[in-house]
């Protein structure tokens, strides 16, 4: 605790105090001759214990966010992870008659699925991004939930037998140039060439042809570790093309693009085997871990179903300080674990948000800016030299004046997290040291506060 000085008022001054504080903590003031040598204080308050708990959700929705997250991502503190996509093509898009732009003088060439990584990686890029391509034996259906079509994170369809294609190469995710291109079977090109060429009733309509084609699932092919990389499925930068070429009257290159068509039912199935980590379950059905001596730190990882709690249970104790308190500033500072994190494996969140939780642990809203205008979104001040200045900081003096006010609070407290996980198109993960941790890592809550005696 941190006093910066004492402050004489005369009664005049307690007069004009006692209105300017009514909203003050505890007791009024009593004005009068008794009061005269009364003295305000500005006080700063950092041994406000915060407890760090990692809320791991038990499923969550991945549907409709047009974005396709693939590859495996070993971590020590969250474990395995495998992503894979689950989508659906539409029929292209014919310019002209089929007898028009494929004669019987065109040449089918071959038939691909093109991959153009969005840019996001994590993980360890130096490893091959190892994949297999799947045909779906039924078409993906979504769950109504709340008047919203939902598919969730651990959700599967049958696959029609083995594997089309598997691929296997190092990627280069930041390199506008390097597309994945994979080669499906000749036979299975051919086929779709000759169907379109002469109007076959699988290529007569949208549901004749996903009653014969019922989409696609892309897997890693392996369980080494690697990275998790992400693609816009929104932009056509996962596609199906069909290439051939005219011979008359000289060569001409041509393409036909089967493209996402219904992002409801493109989901990612995202899988993570938490065995050996702190996010192993010591009992059935266990979602909440709390920081310790052992683990002092907690988690958030929203992309793959884990979020970050705070709860502050001995706050009010600060009511006990003096005559009258008010809160004139509150800070909430996240400090994460030196190591845990890099400039380019293991990447921290780029920016947190709060949402408000109680004993219920639901998502709640979020909480404002300091205006209350607008979600208050913090990016990291990242100490690359020394490690133990980096933080997330955030201003949260209503949120804490209302727990101050409200007897019975201490099970409320707030989520942390980089995007709501229904929505997360990328999996950074934060180790926020705990009040059990080193000094340097202790995640603390700021109060600044004005008494009087």
């Amino acid at each position: 605790m941190y006093i910066h000085k004492r402050a004489p008022f005369i009664l005049t001054c307690c007069i004009l105090i006692t209105g300017l504080f009514s909203s003050c903590y505890k007791k009024d003031i009593q004005v009068g001759i008794e009061r005269a040598e009364s003295h305000t204080r500005i006080i700063t308050v950092d041994t406000v214990g915060v407890l760090l708990s990692s809320f791991v959700l038990d499923s969550f929705t991945t549907n409709n966010n047009q974005f396709a997250l693939i590859g495996n991502y070993h971590d020590a503190y969250t474990g395995k992870t495998n992503a894979s996509t689950f989508f659906q093509l539409g029929l292209p898009t014919l310019s002209e008659d089929a007898a028009t732009l494929l004669p019987k003088s065109a040449v089918y060439d071959s038939l691909v699925i093109y991959m153009k990584p969005s840019g996001y990686y994590y993980g360890d890029t130096t490893q091959p991004f190892a994949i297999s391509v799947y045909q779906l034996a039924e078409q993906p259906t979504a769950k109504t939930v709340n008047n919203r079509q939902v598919i969730y994170n651990k959700t599967s369809f049958p696959l029609k037998g083995a594997s089309l294609v598997t691929y296997s190469k190092l990627v280069r995710p930041n390199n506008d140039r390097d597309s994945i291109i994979i080669k499906l079977p000749q036979d299975m090109g051919q086929d779709f060439y000759t169907k379109i060429q002469t109007k076959a009733s699988q290529f007569t309509s949208a549901e004749n042809w996903l009653d014969f084609f019922r989409g696609l699932c892309i897997q890693p092919s392996n369980n080494n570790a690697g990275a998790v990389y992400g693609f816009n499925m929104g932009d056509s930068s996962i596609s199906m093309r069909l290439h051939y070429h005219l011979t008359l009257p000289s060569k001409q290159d041509k393409v036909l693009e089967f493209v996402l068509t219904n992002p409801t039912l493109q989901f990612n199935r995202i899988l993570t085997d938490r065995t050996g980590t702190i996010l192993q379950r010591s009992f059935a059905n266990q979602q909440e871990f709390f920081a310790t001596n052992t683990n002092p730190f907690g988690i958030t990882q929203s992309g793959t179903g884990v979020l970050l709690k705070v709860r502050f249970p001995s706050l009010r104790d600060v009511l006990k300080i003096n005559e009258v308190v008010r809160l004139m500033d509150a800070r909430l500072e996240l400090k994460p674990i030196r190591g845990s994190y890099g400039m380019y494996d293991n990447k921290l969140p780029g920016s947190l948000h709060l949402r408000t939780t109680d004993v219920s642990n639901a998502v709640g809203g979020a909480l404002p800016d300091t205006v209350g205008n607008m979600q208050q979104v913090r990016t990291p001040e990242i100490d690359y030299l020394y490690g133990t200045a980096t933080r997330y900081q955030f201003h949260i003096t209503s949120y804490v004046n209302a727990l101050l006010n409200t007897p019975g609070s201490i099970e409320n407290g707030l989520f942390i997290m980089e995007a709501d996980p229904e929505t997360a198109k990328q999996i950074n993960r934060g180790v926020i040291g705990s009040l059990h941790n080193a000094t340097n890592y202790q995640t603390r809550l700021i109060l600044n506060l004005l008494t009087i005696e």
